[in-house]
């Protein structure tokens, strides 16, 4: 399948994945991948500042939502996950390079659809059954202190204090089809052959009205 043409704006979020080359484990413990990719976010945000909305960390793979201010996705991303990689290379001995620069993005240019994009995006490891919760997950935005969400950039658009109970409730495997199909579009377009697949859409607290 051929590449997307690559669009650069900075008007609305980009809904990123990224995966480790043939989508395999890392070679360190999770904890200390952490730690190096706080580093990483540190070093790519002080060549190509961006704002950071909300990141998830997995064992292979990685979901970030992001705006770019100066429309430099490509430099940001170039900058992180070559960071990333060397960083890793460094803690494990892992010669190859572990994420390519073939990460998969699509812009999230409704109000609605980005907020359900933080629910899929916290899930994650919800889904993986590796954590009840969004909350307990340990290597996500969730729980950056308040001097890493400064350095980071860390500006989400959805509290999770406010809206625990409608960003941890699962709303099945219909939902999770949705969101990645997005991820083949350049912009976020919900699979319409998934029977009410708007409703995912339409259900909102007040608060998180546009």
């Amino acid at each position: 399948m051929p590449r997307k043409l690559l669009i650069r704006q900075n008007k609305f979020p980009y809904h990123v994945i990224s995966r480790t080359n043939n989508k395999t484990w890392f070679d360190i413990p999770i904890e200390i991948v952490w730690d190096i990719t706080k580093e990483s976010f540190n070093y790519a945000q002080k060549k190509h500042s961006v704002i950071i909305h909300c990141f998830v960390l997995m064992n292979n793979h990685y979901h970030l939502l992001l705006t770019t201010p100066n429309s430099n996705i490509d430099l940001f991303m170039c900058s992180f996950n070559l960071k990333l990689s060397q960083l890793i290379a460094k803690s494990s001995g892992y010669i190859n390079q572990k994420f390519s620069n073939r990460y998969k993005w699509s812009i999230v240019n409704t109000h609605c659809y980005l907020l359900n994009v933080y629910r899929y995006i916290y899930q994650n490891p919800v889904r993986a059954k590796i954590s009840s919760d969004c909350i307990s997950y340990k290597y996500s935005s969730l729980s950056y202190s308040s001097y890493e969400s400064k350095i980071f950039n860390h500006q989400p658009h959805i509290s999770y204090i406010k809206e625990k109970d409608w960003i941890e409730k699962r709303l099945g495997c219909d939902f999770d089809k949705v969101i990645k199909y997005s991820l083949r579009k350049s912009i976020f377009k919900p699979n319409n052959k998934i029977s009410n697949y708007n409703k995912y859409f339409i259900e909102f607290p007040k608060s998180l009205s546009a």
